[in-house]
């Protein structure tokens, strides 16, 4: 009985968001009438009436992917309007660009890192930085976490973890927030968002002596291994960062502002 109340409360949500989406869509994309191609096989360029494109393929999560940030806009891009012409993204778990190029275009004289373990979802980052002419997107293939070492990844779909997952297996590179700064000499993250399925805590526990160098973070969160949105609210409140959150016993959102306390 209790999974039948789970798939059915999945099947709800899932019609709800195809109603919005279906609502929104002439509003956001100018060839919104192209939305259902993917879904029959065929591989489309999505454009946005903001003259953003994203090439979207037949197959793969690619079409759930670009409607969450272009539609759903779960990070609140929309709100983010204080952020400085010149601001400093990272996007950790970039998947295929959606939302690396979302900010890119938005900002253009930033510098957005995308930050993203998977092969193929790195490749396609790559095709929507041509696509747009987005020259100020820094396509990275590797993984963040605790420490500097390598891991496995696995891939599938949308949905690629470190934590947990089947399929296909890669190895690539594992780093930390505050190596990759030093890396890339970046003293302020104007904006950190974290969509890592799971290795958010690692990351942002491992972070900590570059927090005070963070100015806003957005994220997906995991409960996992005692880590609620509660306790992640209360450690980022005591480090100086004015925080919300969605409920969830498995997952939400979370944003985080620095106060400046």
């Amino acid at each position: 009985m209790a999974d039948f109340r789970w798939q059915f409360s999945v099947f709800v949500s899932r019609w709800r968001n195809r109603s919005r989406y279906l609502v929104r869509a002439p509003f956001i994309y100018k060839n919104w009438w192209a939305l259902p191609l993917p879904k029959l096989g065929v591989g489309v360029v999505l454009e946005l009436r903001n003259g953003l494109q994203y090439v979207v393929r037949a197959g793969t999560t690619d079409l759930a992917v670009v409607n969450e940030t272009s539609l759903a806009d779960p990070y609140a891009v929309s709100g983010l309007d204080d952020l400085p012409e010149d601001a400093v993204v990272m996007d950790i778990g970039a998947n295929i660009g959606d939302f690396s190029m979302k900010m890119a275009h938005a900002r253009p004289s930033g510098r957005i890192y995308a930050v993203e373990p998977v092969s193929e979802h790195s490749r396609m980052i790559e095709v929507q930085k041509l696509l747009n002419q987005l020259g100020n997107v820094t396509n990275l293939h590797l993984a963040l976490g605790a420490h500097e070492g390598e891991i496995e990844v696995h891939v599938e779909g949308g949905h690629s973890s470190s934590m947990w997952g089947r399929g296909p297996v890669e190895k690539v590179r594992l780093t930390t927030l505050a190596r990759l700064m030093e890396e890339f000499n970046i003293e302020t993250l104007d904006l950190l968002k974290l969509d890592c399925e799971g290795a958010e805590w690692d990351i942002l526990l491992a972070a900590e002596s570059v927090l005070p160098r963070v100015q806003r973070i957005v994220m997906e969160f995991h409960c996992l291994d005692g880590w609620t949105p509660e306790k992640m609210a209360e450690w980022l409140r005591q480090r100086g960062f004015g925080v919300q959150h969605t409920s969830g016993s498995w997952n939400g959102l979370l944003w985080a502002v620095r106060t400046g306390d």
